[in-house]
């Protein structure tokens, strides 16, 4: 009976360890993807200001003539 409850308790530490390497996983990529949506808001942000990043008019000076 003592084997039984050893083994368990093996399977256990190793249950826990594992758990713990995936919770630390979890949180790592939590922070990644919210960088990732950040960096895509600010995209999406500077597509919608025709990217500029300011908030002034863009204007036909802006633009470079076609023979550059």
């Amino acid at each position: 009976m003592s084997k039984v409850i050893e083994q368990l308790e093996v399977k256990v530490a190793f249950l826990e360890d594992a758990l713990n390497k995936l919770s630390d996983e979890h949180y790592r990529q939590q922070k990644e993807l919210d960088g990732l949506k950040n960096q895509y808001a600010m995209l999406r942000e500077r597509i919608g200001n025709g990217g500029h990043e300011d908030n002034s008019e863009y204007s036909a000076e802006d633009e470079r003539p076609p023979h550059y």
